[in-house]
């Protein structure tokens, strides 16, 4: 791919152990890590894309979602272009809490696009927020783009982070 025409800032916010880390390392490295380790304030990673035939590079931060980092994040959602919603959808409360994480973001940031991932698919048999639950929270959220993914099996992780640069792009260049 030849250098990027554009720099968006991606966050993906969501709760201590959605799948945040995994899923950006599922998208940019193709790897799943199984074993859990907490992100402390910030990790980013970069993946060049191409959109509408321009190579646009996504900056991705992974925010702690731990409520002992609740302090330190507002300085990282500065100057973001979008973002990623991620609740886990064995752990309803992490579903429950997507709508403080939005407000936290408007807060710092104003409306930026998003789009909102309902993770952990492949544990069908620990699911407590069904489909219908997660198409109404996109709803809830503002209209979001709803997918749901697998960190684990790669479901529906390159078409979401697909979606949200699109989106951005689309915004960021309309005339």
């Amino acid at each position: 791919m030849s250098q990027a025409k554009y720099i968006f800032k991606i966050v993906v916010v969501g709760d201590g152990a959605v799948g945040k880390t995994s899923l950006i390392k599922k998208y940019t490295e193709e790897k799943f890590q199984s074993d859990y380790i907490m992100t402390i304030g910030a990790n980013f990673a970069v993946k060049n894309v191409e959109v509408d035939g321009v190579i646009i590079k996504l900056q991705l931060w992974d925010l702690a979602g731990q409520p002992q980092f609740k302090e330190v994040r507002s300085s990282f959602y500065r100057g973001a272009a979008g973002a990623i919603y991620v609740y886990d959808v064995c752990r309803p409360e992490s579903y429950l809490s997507l709508v403080n994480w939005k407000n936290e973001l408007v807060k710092e940031c104003g409306e930026v696009p998003g789009v909102l991932l309902a993770n952990k698919i492949d544990l069908e048999e620990h699911r407590k927020v069904t489909h219908e639950m997660g198409e109404e929270l996109a709803m809830r959220l503002g209209g979001l783009p709803y997918f749901e993914t697998s960190a684990f099996t790669g479901a529906g992780v390159k078409e979401a982070f697909q979606k949200i640069a699109e989106i951005i792009y689309r915004t960021a260049t309309q005339k």
